[in-house]
């Protein structure tokens, strides 16, 4: 069983060939559109604008993905088909990379490290103002009681 969004776009993609020429249609496999006629939603209805190019209308995601297979699949020369695989290669790399770069491992634990760093500051500043306070409150005292004994040996 497919998922939601791929028995939708079954729909869409149904749609569309019903909308092709038939030269372009003879050339897609009947297993396709069987598989395509068995997988597709009962329920969902599309309402494709056929004034408008097939880049501009609002498709699915899934239906792009299907488009482009049928299109490499049955309509594209050996050449295209050369192309369109070293296109495919490339935006690969370049995801690739895009993904080394966003969750690169030595990058998290050295942002993790510099996080962990400035943590440790923090706390050894809060350490060190608290031990600041605690002298002072300790004088202080220490420097009352003095008082308090400084003035019972002048008041003798």
């Amino acid at each position: 069983m497919v998922s939601q969004n791929y028995a939708e776009a079954s729909v869409e993609v149904l749609d569309i060939l019903n909308h092709m020429n038939k030269n372009d249609l003879a050339k897609v496999s009947r297993n396709f559109i069987e598989f395509l006629t068995k997988n597709a939603s009962k329920e969902y209805k599309c309402n494709l604008d056929y004034s408008k190019k097939l880049n501009d209308m609002q498709l699915k995601k899934e239906t792009k993905s299907l488009l482009a297979v049928m299109y490499k699949n049955y309509w594209c020369s050996k050449e295209e088909v050369k192309k369109l695989k070293e296109k495919i290669y490339t935006n690969q790399i370049k995801h690739q990379e895009e993904l080394e770069k966003k969750y690169n491992s030595n990058d998290i634990f050295r942002n993790k490290k510099i996080a962990t760093e400035k943590i440790e500051d923090i706390a050894i500043n809060n350490e060190r103002s608290l031990a600041i306070k605690k002298e002072n409150f300790l004088t202080k005292i220490l420097n009352k009681i003095k008082n308090i004994f400084k003035g019972r040996k002048n008041g003798r």
